[in-house]
């Protein structure tokens, strides 16, 4: 995603964002999949990383505010220590960059709430937070979801110790309703 961003290609990036929303809605399943290596913590951790990752976050960042009428939008230096808190923080939930992308979306078209005439970083990371409580919200869906289905099919390595008494008690209880059959 990374390099997606640094070609400065809207069009390829608006496709790459397109496949983590269904029906025009943030797929967290799909977001929550991206792997730990392509995720903001890790990618400012590569050499010349956290330029890149900071880059790419301020262009963002700043394409988005271009898209939005603020009479009082931020400089290009509290864009780039928006960027910079934005990786700081990246670590608490492992954000990834499309997590990033689909928010400025979201910002954009107004999911986020009413923006008034102006924005700066508290109000940025207020409104960055419902996002990132969504998706906290989702990634325990998913979790109790799969707690759900492990605890219906049972646990596949569980055995028992008297197998023998088992396969016994199996056979007595088919004798028992082959004989209860009969009689009827």
């Amino acid at each position: 995603m990374l390099n997606v961003i640094e070609t400065g290609d809207r069009q390829q990036v608006r496709t790459h964002i397109a496949l983590f929303k269904e029906r025009g809605v943030v797929n967290f399943e799909a977001v929550l999949a991206v792997p730990s290596t392509e995720r903001i913590q890790h990618l400012a951790l590569q050499p010349k990383g956290r330029e890149r990752v900071s880059a790419a976050l301020a262009a963002s960042i700043k394409s988005a505010f271009e898209s939005m009428n603020l009479r009082v939008g931020m400089n290009i230096e509290q864009i780039l220590d928006l960027s910079d808190e934005i990786i700081d923080q990246s670590a608490e939930d492992n954000l990834a960059l499309e997590d990033v992308l689909l928010f400025l979306q979201q910002l954009i078209t107004g999911k986020t709430g009413k923006i008034y005439d102006r924005m700066d970083i508290p109000t940025f990371f207020e409104m960055f937070e419902v996002y990132r409580q969504d998706r906290r919200d989702a990634l325990l869906a998913i979790r109790e979801q799969e707690q759900v289905n492990h605890k219906a099919f049972g646990d596949p390595d569980r055995s028992s110790d008297n197998n023998t008494e088992e396969v016994a008690m199996k056979d007595a209880m088919i004798s028992y309703l082959r004989k209860s059959n009969i009689k009827e």
